[in-house]
């Protein structure tokens, strides 16, 4: 999850966190709600934290067939994916 996205998902968790508290205030019911907040929060705090972890030596790095352009030094790049953990690494092209 890019840092972005985890700022989103944690600012809907704690929207939603405070909108059950507001509605256990005002009805007594909203635990739901709060339950749901929480649920997010930690799914986004420990996300990914326990993904299968592999040495970098028993990567299964796979040629994509695509090549691009590194925007930042013009060189040209070829993509690598990891079908395991979704991993992708850009490589130079060897002239």
């Amino acid at each position: 999850m890019t840092g972005g996205a985890r700022i989103a998902a944690l600012v809907t968790a704690g929207l939603v966190g405070l909108g059950g508290v507001a509605l256990h205030l005002v009805t007594g019911h909203g635990w739901g709600l709060i339950g749901v907040g929480a649920v997010i929060a930690l799914g986004t705090l420990f996300e990914g934290r326990y993904r299968a972890r592999m040495p970098e030596g028993q990567v299964q790095w796979q040629r994509t067939g695509e090549c691009e352009v590194d925007v930042e030094t013009g060189a040209v790049v070829e993509v690598w994916y990891d079908p395991l953990t979704g991993a992708r690494k850009y490589e130079p092209v060897a002239d």
